[in-house]
């Protein structure tokens, strides 16, 4: 099938870019002291996450305890959940899921802790979890310095647990546009998670883990001193909001659109809106054509407006947008439709779609 002969909307991934990304990141670590863990909560697809590891990638991280249920019941072993999870009732799914498998989890929450421990020792499991620390966007995490030591401290001593690491996210710098500016701010919340790291160390705690970095800073964070692990997620589809100077990917995701009105020269509608696209950071972009711009998105309509109006677009012609953010417009759809050129080669199904639970 041809990539203009499917139905609309339709989420395109282009797998020569998909793998040139992935390939990317892979030799870009080849020659440094940090692991790879990509964050799959971009694209929620265990076939994916299976091409990463198979690149080189330790494991996975994810954001969902479901995503991690879908993952390692698609036989990635090794699932690290970057968020907290905090009720009885998915503590306990969480423990059942290292019978099996490896999966960790993000903790910064001292009775949350205690009770993960007694559901471990009840079930016979170890679990490994993570210390979030806030260095700086101030979201989840235990402060850097002496809060976090006391808290890795009670950690070590609690049965059915095993202290892993730390992971820092550093998410209101790693969007900065200047470069300079963007390594400047990076740099001083790395400073404070490897100094936190570094007296955790001379207390006598073991520390395999300490990550950081995303997308739009994983150089950063992988040339940083003392941080040997990045979480990017985003780098294997890119994105309008991942356009930024030292960000060297391509874009590998659009989604198709056909154009279903044309009621005036300065404008056109297509058959997708915001339940196709994410309005998440912006508007999409339509690739590979000029002069024209989302002017707003309906439920089920994008309204374009055509800077000129001798701009040749007529009902039944397809446009392909590149989304503004990945994620949130993957999870709208069921199914990534695989492409190489003009050829429609298979269908992948978003497996962790809708999987917030």
């Amino acid at each position: 099938m041809k990539k203009d002969d499917l139905e609309t909307p339709a989420l395109l991934l282009d797998i020569n870019v998909l793998q040139s990304n992935i390939r990317m990141m892979a030799d870009y670590l080849k020659d440094k002291p940090v692991k790879l863990r990509p964050h799959a909560k971009c694209h929620k697809t265990p076939i994916i996450a299976h091409m990463q590891v198979k690149a080189g990638a330790k494991g996975i991280a994810v954001a969902k305890l479901g995503e991690a249920e879908v993952m390692a019941n698609a036989g990635i072993n090794d699932v690290y959940i970057a968020n907290q999870v905090v009720q009885q009732s998915k503590l306990e799914r969480l423990a059942a899921l290292n019978e099996y498998s490896t999966v960790s989890v993000a903790v910064d929450n001292l009775t949350v802790i205690e009770t993960l421990s007694k559901i471990a020792v009840k079930k016979n499991v170890n679990v490994k979890v993570i210390e979030e620390i806030d260095v700086g966007l101030n979201r989840c995490g235990v402060p850097p310095g002496k809060a976090a030591i006391d808290l890795a401290k009670k950690i070590v001593q609690l049965k059915g647990l095993i202290f892993e690491g730390v992971m820092g996210w550093e998410g209101h710098a790693a969007f900065m546009p200047d470069l300079n500016k963007r390594k400047e701010e990076c740099h001083r919340c790395y400073k404070k998670l490897v100094e936190t790291v570094n007296e955790m160390r001379r207390e006598g705690i073991e520390v395999n883990t300490v990550a950081a970095g995303g997308t739009t800073s994983f150089s950063i964070a992988a040339e940083y001193p003392g941080i040997n692990e990045i979480n990017p997620g985003s780098y294997i589809f890119m994105s309008l909001m991942h356009r930024l100077e030292g960000v060297p990917f391509k874009h590998s995701l659009t989604v198709l659109t056909t154009v279903v009105s044309r009621p005036t020269k300065d404008r056109a509608i297509i058959d997708g809106g915001v339940q196709t696209f994410s309005t998440f950071w912006s508007y999409p972009k339509p690739k590979d054509l000029e002069g024209v711009e989302v002017k707003e998105l309906h439920m089920e309509h994008g309204i374009l407006k055509l800077k000129d109006p001798n701009i040749d677009l007529r009902v039944g012609d397809k446009i392909e947008f590149i989304p503004a953010y990945p994620d949130t417009t993957i999870n709208l759809h069921d199914k990534f439709y695989i492409v190489r050129g003009e050829n429609v080669e298979s269908v992948w199904k978003i497996g962790a779609r809708g999987r917030v639970d």
